[in-house]
């Protein structure tokens, strides 16, 4: 009965394995890596839909659904496109007394927003 307790193979030592601290903060970076999101990239046809619905909602005060790549996915906003920087390459949408401000490299997408049921 001895030998089986003994046979155990490295099961003796599996909970007592240690990682140093510099090593453990460099795999969870290379964790965080693999987890981020990489979005697609968007043909020209894409591209002119978005420019066309963020110019209509700006001229018609219409509100109008964002989505755009985050670190982790993709989020959607849904506002009033209150103002758009050309030079600087970003929108700024208003949703009551919330802001947001949008790089134009992030955004994948643009329509109108789903109807309230």
């Amino acid at each position: 009965m001895h030998v089986k307790a003994l046979e155990r193979g490295n099961k003796l030592w599996e909970g007592h394995r240690m990682i140093l601290p510099e090593h453990e903060e460099e795999l969870w970076r290379e964790r965080k890596k693999k987890e981020e999101y990489r979005p697609p990239e968007l043909d020209p046809d894409a591209l002119e839909e978005i420019a066309r619905m963020i110019e209509w909602s700006m001229t018609e005060e219409e509100p109008v659904e964002i989505t755009y790549a985050s670190k982790h996915g993709p989020k959607t906003y849904i506002g009033h496109v209150v103002r758009i920087d050309p030079v600087e390459r970003w929108l700024i949408m208003r949703n009551g007394r919330e802001k947001e401000m949008i790089p134009f490299s992030i955004i994948l997408g643009a329509g109108e927003p789903p109807e309230d049921d």
